[in-house]
């Protein structure tokens, strides 16, 4: 089900790599509450799917290896995808996921999605996790897989738009037709 769900999730919105404009953190003073959300006509199933703008995550090595994160929305439920764009990247079932924020705190999440070589890590979110995610800043996503560990540093812009999708995204109406 999940599995299904998350690879017509990339299918439909795309992986487009980097061609979008990288935004700094001096964007900040002059951000505005922007809720560009896709959703596309096609249905997975028999239900609409939304997403945000993918944000691209440098992971902190010497490999300059990216990640795509992703929120989506589908029958009232946010999903968060990450995808470590990098070679044989396997992650399996209930994997953990760490998310530390700049008060100290760590939050750690599991992979809903089937094991994979592809570098998915899927979760639903419930409230009190998209809450945290939206009124806290992060400062490190932990990706850890079979090989090797992924560490992902976030910046002021990147935290400023997961909270920003989160806020849209629980507020968007999945459109009927």
């Amino acid at each position: 089900d999940v599995k299904k769900y998350c690879n017509l999730f990339f299918i439909i919105a795309g992986t487009g790599l980097f061609a979008s404009q990288q935004l700094s953190d001096s964007a900040l003073t002059t951000a505005e509450f922007d809720c560009t959300i896709t959703q596309n006509p096609e249905k997975l199933h028999k239900k609409y799917v939304a997403s945000t703008p993918e944000l691209r995550l440098r992971a902190n090595n010497q490999d300059y290896v990216y990640a795509i994160f992703r929120l989506g929305k589908s029958d009232n439920r946010i999903f968060m995808y990450i995808r470590i764009l990098d070679k044989n990247v396997c992650i399996k079932k209930d994997q953990i996921l760490d998310i530390q924020y700049t008060n100290g705190k760590t939050t750690s999440y599991k992979n809903d999605f089937h094991v994979n070589c592809d570098g998915v890590f899927v979760r639903k979110l419930d409230a009190e996790e998209m809450k945290k995610l939206s009124e806290n800043t992060v400062s490190v996503i932990k990706v850890y897989t079979y090989r090797k560990n992924y560490e992902f540093l976030l910046n002021g812009s990147q935290n400023y738009n997961i909270s920003n999708q989160l806020h849209c995204l629980s507020a968007y109406k999945i459109k009927r037709s």
